[in-house]
């Protein structure tokens, strides 16, 4: 054998290794893909049925049968219920700072960054009214003092949520657009407050009403900006 066809030979099984590590590289993908895809069709199953049953009341036959998967298959995604009850919900409070992330930017004018947060928030859950439905049936039970690692995790958020509206709250006072004299803690909670009512208010009225997000959220911000009283 030449010199060339050994070299010839070297690249060639150089490249067919490459091409089978490449191949396995791409199942791999996919099976990754495929596993997350049946993941995210159990939760949303999981998020219809615990908000058509709540907590105790649903069971995961239940969750399997909608979701078209065996029981047990559950169990190769979630370790129980409270795991597959907690990850339903993370996802979905998850995907809303996705895109509160997305789409809000601090350098904006402060105004119009609380007027996105809000408008994006009640956007989100008039698209998620089953992720809100579970949220005000564990506050009106007190079910979050049952489930630590849930609380824990809510709280973190909103803190985090609450940390930058006051960072832009306090850029909005600076440029002399929001009043300093009252306190920006009490300023977030207040404007948070205005953002739950209105949501809330979708809930309680008919399932079938349609919600402007912009309209509303301008609604609140002339609340928030100019308050209720005659001038």
């Amino acid at each position: 054998m030449t010199d060339c066809s050994v070299i010839k030979n070297i690249f060639y099984i150089e490249d067919t290794a490459f091409q089978d590590l490449r191949g396995l590289a791409m199942a791999k993908t996919r099976d990754i893909e495929k596993k997350e895809k049946k993941r995210k069709r159990i939760m949303q199953a999981a998020l219809k049925i615990f908000s058509k049953k709540g907590y105790s009341p649903a069971v995961l036959d239940e969750v399997a049968q909608e979701a078209g998967i065996a029981k047990g298959t559950l169990y190769l995604y979630f370790k129980d219920k409270e795991d597959l009850f907690y990850s339903t919900l993370m996802s979905v409070i998850d995907n809303l700072g996705a895109q509160l992330e997305e789409h809000v930017s601090e350098d904006l004018d402060p105004i119009e960054v609380l007027e996105m947060i809000a408008m994006i928030q009640i956007q989100y859950f008039s698209q998620n009214r089953e992720f809100f439905n579970i949220y005000l049936t564990i506050l009106n039970y007190n079910l979050l003092s049952n489930y630590t690692r849930l609380f824990d995790s809510m709280l973190e958020r909103k803190k985090a949520l609450y940390a930058f509206e006051a960072k832009v709250v306090e850029r909005g006072k600076k440029q002399r657009l929001i009043r300093q004299d009252i306190a920006t803690a009490d300023i977030v909670i207040g404007f948070n407050g205005l953002i739950e009512s209105t949501i809330e208010q979708m809930f309680h009225e008919n399932s079938q009403v349609t919600y402007n997000p912009e309209e509303k959220s301008k609604a609140i911000m002339r609340i928030f900006i100019e308050g209720c009283g005659e001038k």
